[in-house]
């Protein structure tokens, strides 16, 4: 009897040490996301641990895209496939904005062309940020900028018509100008 109460108590301790060092563990990965996310809002680069919290792994992609580095940003992106609706749109918001800061960038050089296909992708990201949130204010109002800005009309272009006269005309511009001022 004495033997069995032993072995017990020989059991309870060691669940008793694998459960504290499990804690333990997911603290101090706890503590390590939290540390890496108070670097990154600082502003100070910091790369989340693997296997992350997705809280971590938005605030790398929001460091990313405030530094307009897009590359590195949309490399980090689908590690947030499995976050919650409000991480992710927040993610894509930024990348959106990342975009629209380089068209305005391009649209000030006067490269009007190069811009088009900037906007066009921050209005796709603007879009999927809005698809995770549909609520969110501020993309629709960014998504509203980027539409008025490269309209989305169709163009009925023929290919085989090379003749001036029967070609229709293109009565808007891609980029009407940039918007200056409140809406």
């Amino acid at each position: 009897m004495r033997r069995l109460a032993l072995i017990l108590m020989l059991l309870i301790l060691l669940a008793s040490g694998a459960g504290i060092a499990w804690f333990a563990h997911g603290a101090w990965g706890d503590w390590r996301d939290n540390s890496d996310i108070r670097a990154m809002a600082a502003g100070r680069q910091a790369v989340p641990r693997e296997n992350a919290d997705a809280r971590a792994i938005q605030g790398r992609v929001l460091y990313l895209a405030h530094r307009d580095l897009l590359t590195e940003a949309l490399e980090v992106l689908p590690l947030l496939s499995d976050a919650p609706p409000a991480l992710l749109a927040e993610a894509r918001y930024a990348i959106g904005n990342s975009r629209l800061r380089g068209a305005f960038v391009t649209l000030e050089t006067g490269i009007i062309d190069d811009a088009t296909p900037e906007v066009n992708l921050a209005k796709s990201a603007y879009r999927a940020a809005l698809r995770a949130r549909p609520g969110d204010w501020n993309a629709k109002l960014n998504l509203e900028l980027a539409m008025r800005l490269v309209r989305d009309l169709p163009r009925p272009e023929a290919e085989g018509e090379s003749d001036p006269d029967t070609r229709p005309r293109r009565l808007w511009t891609d980029v009407p100008g940039m918007p200056r001022g409140g809406p």
